[in-house]
């Protein structure tokens, strides 16, 4: 009886804090360390507390990551499905937007290790020119810059209400 308590709560506290990762504290974390990947030190954590094999517990976490980057996936198409069938973008916008948000991604994993390594003033500036070039491609393609970010333009809180 005291094993099947025990891994009930264990099954609790991961979906607690996996839910919690998946919606913040991974950024919160990251903002403090930037030489340390803070999902593995929560897992950590949790393994340690809750005396889990932390291969168990990092499954959780990339488990729910995956189904949180899915269902952004999906929110963000339907959101430009939905531009499209109002009139606000063409499906061609769509296309390009959906296309952009995929370059955007790979690169951001791409140089994750290295933006890692920049001080804060230097993440700064690469975070502006990237925003500099991402306004000038948007006005390139004619593409309205709040449809480019799949939150709508607020990251998690969605799009801004006008």
């Amino acid at each position: 009886m005291k094993r099947a308590k025990k891994l009930a709560l264990s099954a609790a506290a991961l979906t607690v804090v996996g839910g919690i990762g998946a919606t913040g504290v991974n950024t919160a974390v990251n903002a403090q360390s930037n030489t340390t990947d803070p999902s593995s030190s929560l897992v950590e954590k949790v393994a340690s507390k809750f005396n889990l094999n932390k291969a168990d517990v990092q499954k959780v976490f990339d488990e729910n990551r995956s189904e949180m980057e899915a269902k952004r996936g999906a929110d963000n198409k339907s959101r430009l499905d939905q531009a499209v069938k109002d009139g606000k973008i063409t499906q061609e916008q769509e296309d390009k937007i959906i296309a952009k948000q995929k370059e955007m991604k790979a690169e951001r994993e791409a140089n994750k290790e290295d933006f890692k390594n920049k001080t804060e003033a230097e993440r700064k500036a690469a975070m502006d020119a990237r925003k500099t070039e991402l306004e000038k491609w948007a006005k390139d393609n004619n593409v309205p810059m709040e449809y480019l970010h799949p939150g709508g333009g607020r990251g998690m809180g969605g799009p801004h209400q006008h």
